[in-house]
């Protein structure tokens, strides 16, 4: 079962041709203006075929319930639930997903540019946006909340370092939150995070955080040969030693104790990673106990990587930014659905778009 991927994009575009076919090939249909956020209905309001709200509550709906005892994608193969449930109902809003860049990413064919994202220019797709697009969907299923972070560039580390206090400002607000990498992506649109929460047995009351470790190869593991864990992919819970977790590891790289040597992790270099370099020498050991190590190959990479590591639940193209990661994205936004969504997502941007200094400071 490991790198399958489901063929429910497939389907998805075989009905919309036999839609097309029915009367629903007018252009018009799938021009029609956004909707307001979280206003899905049945029907357009003139009356015509939704197809953000088929997309939304029907092709991708929540396919099982927290608790359920397994999940069977396209119901052809079977994860099964553990038997200790920790999350038994929807969070919605008590949940979050978090996406942070230094970059303004406003350029062509970009997710924050003035092109509207089109398979009809597959070639000019951004594939990180791609990436963003895909967790800003998952969010929308589900009913979590979204957020993306445009972060300052740090004077004197890379921009990577403000993951621990962007997570710390927004988990604040909500019961627990994922922070994703760009190239990183939710393959299964479908299945709820409370149910992987549950399968990966993350406790609320002792596991802070949880991440995946890296392929098992010489250049992923610390000084002491334990493999790296992630930092790319994060689940994190509101607790009170989460906070303590990200403090240490936002000040590691900073002048003196109690981490002097994290310094040189501030930048990276070949075969040296930077905040994941910090957290993996220095954070993970301090707080072990208080850390969940989560599957390589059901957490992190991609079948194609050439490694163990197959992304089962979560996909992570380290190596597939701008190929592998619009092949994925693209099975699951066939056809017009990719400039439908992005135009969505544009539509919906005031209600998740902050810059680092709205969030901590509240000044624009």
């Amino acid at each position: 079962m490991v790198g399958r991927i489901p063929i429910l994009g497939i389907s998805a575009f075989v009905f919309i041709c036999i839609l097309f076919s029915l009367g629903y090939n007018h252009a018009d249909n799938f021009n029609a203006k956004p909707l307001r956020p979280y206003e899905y209905k049945s029907k357009a309001p003139d009356g015509t075929f939704d197809p953000l709200d088929f997309y939304f509550n029907t092709l991708y709906k929540p396919s099982v319930k927290p608790t359920s005892s397994s999940y069977k994608p396209s119901d052809a193969f079977a994860w099964p639930q553990s038997n200790d449930v920790y999350w038994k109902d929807n969070l919605k809003k008590r949940f979050c997903i978090i996406d942070l860049d230094n970059r303004p990413l406003n350029g062509r064919h970009q997710i924050f540019g003035q092109d509207i994202l089109s398979w009809e220019h597959g070639r000019e797709v951004h594939g990180l946006s791609a990436g963003i697009l895909n967790h800003w969907i998952y969010s929308k299923i589900h009913g979590y909340k979204y957020y993306f972070v445009q972060i300052d560039e740090p004077k004197d580390r890379r921009a990577s370092w403000k993951k621990a206090v962007i997570m710390t400002e927004i988990l604040k607000k909500h019961d627990a939150c994922v922070f994703i990498d760009s190239d990183a992506i939710f393959p299964h649109l479908d299945l709820p995070f409370e149910w992987l929460m549950n399968y990966w047995q993350i406790n609320p009351d002792n596991n802070s955080l949880a991440l995946a470790s890296d392929p098992d190869e010489d250049y992923n593991k610390d000084r002491w040969g334990r493999i790296y864990l992630n930092t790319g992919f994060i689940v994190a819970q509101n607790n009170a030693k989460t906070y303590q977790i990200l403090d240490a590891w936002n000040r590691c790289a900073d002048d003196g104790e109690p981490y002097a040597n994290c310094t040189e992790f501030r930048k990276n270099s070949p075969g040296r990673p930077t905040d994941q370099g910090g957290f993996g020498t220095y954070i993970r050991y301090d707080y072990f106990d208080d850390i969940k190590e989560l599957p390589c190959t059901e957490a992190n990479g991609f079948p194609l990587s050439g490694t163990d590591c197959h992304g089962q639940f979560i996909r992570h193209l380290w190596t597939g930014k701008d190929d592998h990661i619009k092949v994925e994205v693209g099975t699951q936004t066939p056809g017009p659905y990719l400039e439908l969504l992005h135009r969505q997502f544009l539509a919906e941007k005031s209600s998740f778009h902050l810059t680092e200094k709205q969030l901590l400071y509240g000044t624009p």
